[in-house]
């Protein structure tokens, strides 16, 4: 797996919120209006993502129709495993201590942390 960027990475909440494959029309429909990429655009995302194998495509009739080959919550533990490598040189510890010492996590956060722990 590879890091998106900001733009793919929009383009690709879009697909995972919808649930079922998509077109690239129906992907500009739901880009939010202040991106309003043009068609060639989105398509050079969707050809990074499938060069990164985080989609596929399926040709039906004259359209591409695009789903993911990962899920969300996939990616999700990618960049944080690839960001605590990177800022925390790998130290799962160094991670949990930044939290703490922030002090952001309130007492349910510790608590929900503790119990996932034990499990």
């Amino acid at each position: 797996m590879q890091h998106m960027s900001d733009a793919e990475k929009q383009i690709m909440e879009c697909i995972w919120a919808a649930g079922r494959p998509l077109t690239t029309s129906e992907i500009i429909q739901h880009i939010p209006v202040e991106k309003s990429w043009k068609q060639n655009t989105v398509v050079t995302f969707l050809a990074r993502l499938m060069e990164k194998g985080i989609i596929k495509a399926t040709r039906i009739g004259k359209a591409n129709h695009y789903e993911p080959c990962i899920t969300e919550h996939e990616y999700q533990i990618f960049e944080t495993k690839q960001f605590i490598k990177n800022i925390h040189k790998g130290s799962i510890f160094g991670f949990i201590s930044a939290l703490c010492d922030n002090g952001d996590l309130t007492k349910e956060d510790i608590q929900e942390i503790k119990k996932r722990l034990k499990e």
